[in-house]
């Protein structure tokens, strides 16, 4: 019993090893691979917001702000805040559409229950990210703005087998993003970790490289998973992360995102 109990584990150790070792001759920057991937991140993107049911969720905000250059804690506040994702429908020149609409309200300070929904927290943000970040990428009308390139090595992500997609912004394009109330032109250069079976992205990260003056650098990361809201699941961040280095303080904010429903149900919002 015990030497055909040790066969069949000498076996399944032998399969695992030839699995790994076709995993590992494969080459991921081969470039029918890295079309095979922008298509369908584009489909996922492209449908991203469309795809949502109505839903609720809670947003905790953790925002640090750090003395340069001995690292001392300068200030710390966490906001608790219901996050609403709702499908409105518009009617536009005859045609009805669906629009997707994020609200915020936020429950509690510190630990502390806040009344008014119209409080705004102080420090930095992470505007946009919870659909944003991963259509701006990857939405089929957007990727032109970037050059794509894959990684000739396979990486690991959360015990997931990942392509490591790197982008960079090209001189020309039309993205942008918000600081201190201005707009700017968006200069980026980044990475994504995309799952080799199912295509999805697990993690998109970037910097910043056209910055504001004064400021040293701004990056912001976003984590990915399926989340279940109803009888569906559904590729919903799970995390998201932006720190932005001044000459005299660091400013990190951490976002995370918990206790997904789907709901059908009248909320009023205001």
């Amino acid at each position: 019993m015990i030497e055909k109990l040790l066969k069949k584990s000498l076996l399944t150790i032998g399969l695992c090893f030839f699995a790994v070792i076709a995993i590992l001759a494969q080459n991921p920057a081969d470039p029918e691979t890295l079309e095979k991937i922008l298509v369908a991140l584009a489909s996922r993107a492209d449908s991203f917001e469309k795809s949502l049911p109505d839903f609720i969720a809670t947003e905790t905000i953790l925002q640090e702000s750090y003395q340069k250059p001995s690292g001392k804690l300068l200030e710390s506040s966490e906001i608790v805040s219901r996050l609403t994702g709702r499908q409105l429908e518009l009617t536009k020149k005859g045609r009805t559409q669906l629009d997707f609409q994020e609200y915020r309200q936020v429950q509690s300070i510190n630990g502390k229950t806040v009344k008014s929904d119209k409080f705004k927290p102080r420090g930095p943000q992470v505007d946009g990210v919870f659909s944003s970040i991963l259509v701006s990428h990857f939405a089929s009308r957007d990727q032109k703005d970037f050059s794509f390139d894959l990684d000739t090595n396979f990486h690991i992500l959360r015990g997931r087998n990942t392509y490591l997609l790197k982008f960079t912004s090209k001189i020309v394009n039309q993205q942008y993003y918000f600081f201190e109330g201005k707009r700017l032109a968006s200069e980026q250069v980044g990475q994504a970790w995309i799952d080799t079976e199912t295509l999805v992205p697990l993690r998109i990260e970037y910097q910043e490289k056209k910055l504001p003056k004064g400021l040293e650098s701004l990056s912001y990361a976003v984590d990915y998973a399926y989340v279940t809201l109803g009888e569906d699941s559904f590729l919903l961040p799970i995390e998201a992360s932006s720190e932005f280095v001044e000459k005299k303080f660091t400013n990190r904010v951490n976002q995370k995102y918990s206790d997904y429903k789907k709901f059908s149900t009248d909320v009023k919002l205001e």
